[in-house]
């Protein structure tokens, strides 16, 4: 079990170097559906940032990439951790605001 810990902890340490990225977490305040019909953006409690680029009508909030085999599976993750008040975090790219990874913490 210390070993998973440490991989996990190592693994997370080169993501975040690499992609500039960091972990923000906290219950899902809102959800957004972009104009386009295909960008889903949403901000957690506490997080509060006006430069994001991922999507630019909504600057302030974190967006899903649409491109990642997980999208689905981020998308319902998200929906359900909203629903049921849990806590998310979700790891970004601190220039553009595009998830990296996500995690949610049940109840």
């Amino acid at each position: 079990m210390k070993i998973s810990s440490l991989l996990l902890a190592a693994a997370l340490m080169i993501t975040a170097t690499s992609s500039q990225a960091a972990w923000h977490g906290g219950r899902v305040t809102q959800i957004n559906i972009g104009y386009d019909g295909s960008t889903i953006t949403f901000v957690v409690e506490g997080w509060e940032r006006t430069n994001c680029t991922c999507y630019a009508a909504w600057s302030n909030t974190m967006c899903l990439n649409r491109s990642r085999a997980s999208f689905k599976e981020e998308v319902a993750m998200l929906y359900s951790a909203r629903a049921r008040g849990t806590v998310l975090h979700a790891n970004i790219d601190e220039t553009s605001c595009q998830v990296v990874a996500l995690y949610e913490i049940g109840l």
